[in-house]
């Protein structure tokens, strides 16, 4: 029997991307290989929306993150992170961890940053760039970016967004948005298999990297744009998932971008209805994500035993909030699903919720 994954990555595959998945491979350092490369890449850029040149790396979406921090922040360097979640959290934990000079601006869950206040800290002379993820996947919640560059780039700092589980399933400009560094993964908006991530820099970032004195090997931005005009990478590449990313995005250039973000907001708009048309159930998040929607569930429901319904009695995966919230779960409109997945959840919650009133 079939899993049904409605939790934030890994995704619903579509069939024939799984198909390519099994396919032959070809050296990866031949030159048919290398031709797919450089078509990716040019490829990506239109996903990202950008004129800048986007690096393919084995890792997860944790590795884009890194060698975001590794390439642009030497010790010592100040920044501003938005923490409005656990991977806020995520990038405080990993600017420390490379010994940079954090600074948090922490929200209540589910709340946007107020952008005065973010105006007056990025007056400081010696903050050198704010990071944020575009969506705060543990709580839905989706960032202004657009704002928040408009901000970055009137003070001349760094903005380094992760769009991992937001790039494809919503809105993004990277260039026009002032971003300098972002980053995305397979396994969320994109519904491939996961252990892939691709980074850009702008041309300021690429100015920095240039001058930052950090040791870096596996994760030397430098080096893998070395190797992209030969349609190489420094190391062995992640093959049948790189041939399914260039699969779905030969897919969203067929019909657009903005169609491939209407996709998702359509099924969150499904779910959203339900929900608010429901006693005791609530939206959580004042600014949604397309990507996922955070339910607030009624007080004699523990989204932990709901989850457990879900995973042991129907064969479905649903997201719990990876924060001390047992009020709270996280339903999935990314990858190969349609409007009956979000009602059947929605009517087997609510069911559950009657059977099981205390």
């Amino acid at each position: 029997m079939h899993k049904l994954l409605l939790a934030p990555g890994p995704v619903e595959i579509p069939q024939k991307i799984k198909n390519i998945g099994s396919e032959d491979l070809d050296y990866f350092r031949g030159s048919i290989f290398a031709q797919k490369m450089i078509k990716l890449t040019d490829d990506m850029k239109y996903l990202f929306q950008t004129k800048n040149t986007p690096i393919t790396l084995a890792s997860s979406g944790s590795g884009a993150m890194e060698m975001a921090i590794q390439n642009l922040f030497d010790d010592g360097d100040k920044v501003i992170v938005i923490n409005g979640g656990s991977f806020g959290k995520k990038w405080v934990t990993m600017c420390k961890a490379y010994r940079l000079d954090v600074e948090e601006v922490i929200l209540e869950y589910g709340k946007l940053p107020n952008l005065e206040e973010i105006d007056n800290i990025l007056a400081d002379s010696n903050i050198k760039a704010l990071l944020i993820n575009m969506h705060e996947t543990s709580t839905g919640l989706l960032y202004d970016i657009e704002a928040l560059g408009k901000l970055t780039n009137k003070h001349n700092k760094l903005f380094v967004v992760d769009g991992i589980s937001s790039i494809g399933a919503d809105k993004f400009l990277m260039d026009e948005w002032h971003c300098d560094c972002a980053m995305v993964s397979s396994n969320k908006a994109l519904a491939c298999m996961p252990g892939l991530s691709f980074i850009v820099f702008s041309d300021k970032a690429l100015e920095v990297i240039k001058n930052n004195k950090r040791p870096r090997y596996y994760f030397d931005a430098l080096d893998y744009l070395k190797n992209i005009p030969r349609g190489m990478t420094p190391f062995t590449p992640a093959m049948n998932i790189i041939m399914q990313v260039q699969a779905t995005i030969k897919d969203i250039k067929k019909t657009g971008i903005e169609a491939y973000n209407q996709k998702h907001a359509k099924l969150a708009k499904v779910l959203r209805e339900l929900v608010k048309n429901e006693d005791g159930y609530e939206v959580f998040c004042e600014n949604k994500s397309n990507a996922l929607t955070t339910i607030k569930l009624p007080s004699h429901i523990n989204s932990l035993d709901l989850i457990k319904h879900f995973r042991e009695n129907l064969n479905i995966e649903i997201a719990p909030i990876p924060l001390d919230r047992t009020d709270l779960v996280r339903v999935s409109h990314m990858g190969e699903l349609n409007k009956t997945h979000m009602e059947e959840f929605f009517k087997e919650m609510v069911s559950y919720g009657k059977n099981n009133r205390k």
